[in-house]
């Protein structure tokens, strides 16, 4: 699909009927091609249910297809014979301008999309100026009394941004229309001196900053560090729209832009560099590469807490079973979540994940596992416990393969040959005296003293954040809220801009223990309604899947 990249309609209010019908029926038909091709990723992201809520896309296509239908009706009105008879070739061109503005600006963005990957959101909107921000620019404006309010609303709407984020997160992409004889006039109005600089010089603010372009670059660079995407700043990708790279005054301007802020890397996007002049890949590979596997931050190893470990060994992953009136709540919905899922809902959502990846746990994490194991698990979820994670010289001595064998034979399902089992056990300690030498060593930044502080975690839990933190290693879990509480702590305890937190990938899947569930307890049954303090596991007695209850047998 060919676009204005102009970004500019064609529409002349003084064309003839015929004129204004073939520019109706061009842009028409550019919607209906970028329809075309944006619906399949409405349908692809359907299956994530937030990603698509969230992510802006519903509302461009409905303002796409609304445009699209617009211009069907009035190019009716302009194919009949009595169109010019009736005088309304005027009020016909201020409709079509009104969609062929909404039209070709949207095509040029879908063009510029399909040259991404892993897109989160577009047209989302940041701020860029803080309430401390605005209070300080009323004081420097001397705004008093009833004025304030107002130009407090209005410093917040001049400081928000709106850009596609794509990347998972890490990318803000962003465009600004800057034609190369507007741009000149801007810096001269600026005060910039023309032919005084070299590519490279770093120019008096003073000469540019005024300039439209480089104002928008700033609150881009503002929003950026107001809004971390895990720990970091976002990258931003800026399209200078009408803007070719010609090596002169006004790209030594633009290079001033690139060095803004030494932690926001700023790049910018010429209509005749790489990114633009690059055609964008095919629909079908667009496509893929949009939606992406949802995998880009898990890395090569796997860090594996409690809450995986449960779900890798639960009979509720691996048996075909039926719910019963005895079992808690939690655990009934989790066996009639697996028997709505032909070949079950764990081990398909799970396997995927884990495969092709070394797989490791903490040593206090694997001795936690055991001993809630050996507490309230049943026979078949302790053999499979044993397997995944050995923990005695009669499983350690057993070749590999007649591990995975037993393994297989306790499981419905299949396991993959790309998928560990069993796993590897981190032998060196993670405690607190090994926390404060990592900090020391500077595998860990100052701010995990402060975490392992605040988070109050015993010790088979902090081994296992410690360790995939220090190790730069992406932590599996499916405890609902520890990757938010990460966040919270590193954020509100930083020591410096450049401090990085765990990385944690949260499964949104879990399964209990099948437990003291399997059959009904003497003395006859009573439903359990119990609640965990974080809501981080099942809330059922003695499921094994609640981290912190599970946690207060680990010291």
């Amino acid at each position: 699909m060919t676009t204005n990249t102009r970004n500019e309609p064609d529409v002349d209010p003084d064309k003839n009927p015929t004129q204004l019908l073939e520019s109706a029926q061009k842009h028409a038909n550019l919607a209906y091609v970028c329809l075309h091709e944006v619906t399949p990723l409405l349908d692809r992201l359907r299956s994530r249910l937030n990603a698509l809520q969230n992510s802006g896309l519903p509302t461009f296509t409905r303002a796409l297809q609304r445009e699209y239908e617009a211009l069907k009706s009035l190019i009716n009105e302009l194919s009949s014979p009595d169109a010019i008879s009736k005088g309304i070739t005027k009020a016909h061109a201020k409709r079509l301008e009104a969609s062929t503005s909404t039209i070709t600006r949207s095509v040029a963005q879908w063009d510029r999309l399909k040259r991404c990957r892993n897109v989160v959101a577009i047209n989302q909107s940041f701020q860029g100026s803080s309430r401390d921000d605005r209070k300080r620019e009323m004081v420097k404006l001397e705004i008093t009394g009833r004025d304030r309010q107002e130009m407090h609303r209005r410093l917040k709407e001049q400081g928000r941004v709106e850009v596609d984020v794509v990347d998972g997160g890490r990318e803000w992409l962003a465009v600004k229309a800057s034609p190369r004889h507007r741009l000149a006039r801007e810096l001269t109005d600026s005060g910039w001196a023309w032919g005084d600089h070299e590519l490279g010089d770093d120019v008096d603010h003073e000469e540019w900053d005024e300039v439209p372009v480089a104002k928008f670059a700033k609150r881009l660079v503002a929003a950026a560090r107001m809004n971390r995407h895990e720990y970091r700043f976002p990258r931003i990708r800026l399209v200078l729209a009408n803007l070719n790279y010609e090596g002169d005054d006004l790209d030594i301007f633009v290079d001033q832009l690139k060095r803004l802020d030494p932690l926001v890397e700023l790049i910018i996007e010429y209509q005749n560099g790489p990114f633009m002049s690059t055609p964008a890949p095919a629909v079908e590979t667009a496509l893929d590469n949009l939606v992406g596997d949802g995998l880009d931050d898990l890395t090569s190893t796997i860090n594996l807490d409690h809450t995986i470990l449960i779900d890798l060994i639960s009979d509720l992953t691996h048996s075909s079973l039926q719910p019963q009136p005895w079992q808690a709540p939690t655990t009934r919905a989790q066996i009639e979540d697996e028997n709505s899922h032909t070949g079950g809902m764990m081990a398909p959502t799970l396997y995927p994940l884990l495969a092709g990846r070394k797989l490791v746990c903490t040593s206090e994490a694997a001795d936690h596992f055991h001993n809630v194991l050996a507490t309230v698990g049943t026979e078949t979820e302790r053999e499979r416990g044993r397997l995944l994670v050995p923990w005695d010289t009669q499983i350690r001595g057993m070749p590999t393969e007649a591990i995975r064998k037993r393994f297989q034979e306790l499981s419905i399902h299949k396991l993959p040959e790309d998928v560990q089992v069993p796993l590897n056990v981190v032998t060196e300690p993670w405690d607190m005296p090994a926390i404060n030498q990592a900090v020391s060593r500077g595998e860990l930044p100052e701010v995990a003293l402060d975490v392992a502080r605040c988070s109050a975690f015993k010790s088979s839990k902090l081994s296992i954040f410690m360790y995939g933190w220090a190790a730069g290693v992406a932590t599996l879990t499916s405890n609902k809220e520890v990757r938010g509480q990460m966040r919270t702590w590193v954020e509100a305890n930083r020591r410096s801009e450049t401090e990085v937190g765990p990385s944690i990938w949260k499964l949104d899947v879990t399964r209990n223990l099948l437990a003291k569930n399997a059959s009904p307890r003497p003395g006859g049954y009573r439903k359990v309604k119990k609640k965990n303090a974080d809501g981080s596991g099942s809330g059922d007695d003695d499921d094994g899947n609640d981290d912190d209850d599970n946690d207060d047998d680990d010291e």
